[in-house]
């Protein structure tokens, strides 16, 4: 599959040349409102994150954004829209939730979500 970098982003990767997903990263440009350079999503809401890649997702696929475990369990973010169609051509965006009671913080650079390449039968 390939991608289109337009931002400064970590070109998505695969953990291993076994790992099942494709590793997304918060673009190293995205704003953040503090300091800290963090971004912070309050227990209950979401964030919808720019993720600086546009892909060609080939025909007959679907791009399938999934939770990355350390981040569900460790943050408790969890992935909210999660389909990117073969005819999409615009910036892939990463949604996660706040599912835990905390504050949760996540910074420009930090792998986000994973996606998974999956076949779709029409």
């Amino acid at each position: 599959m390939k991608f289109l970098k337009i931002r400064d982003v970590k070109t998505p990767q695969r953990g291993t040349s076994q790992s099942a997903g494709i590793d997304f990263f918060i673009p190293n440009d995205h704003p953040t409102n503090n300091l800290n350079k963090c971004i912070f999503v309050q227990p209950g809401q979401s964030a919808l994150i720019p993720s600086g890649i546009k892909a060609k997702v080939p025909q007959g696929y679907a791009l399938i954004a999934m939770n990355k475990s350390g981040v569900a369990n460790k943050k408790g973010l969890t992935v909210g829209a999660c389909v990117v169609d073969e005819d999409y051509q615009g910036e892939i965006h990463l949604h996660v939730i706040n599912i835990s009671n905390e504050r949760v913080s996540v910074e420009p650079g930090e792998k986000l979500v994973q996606m998974l390449l999956i076949p779709v039968f029409y």
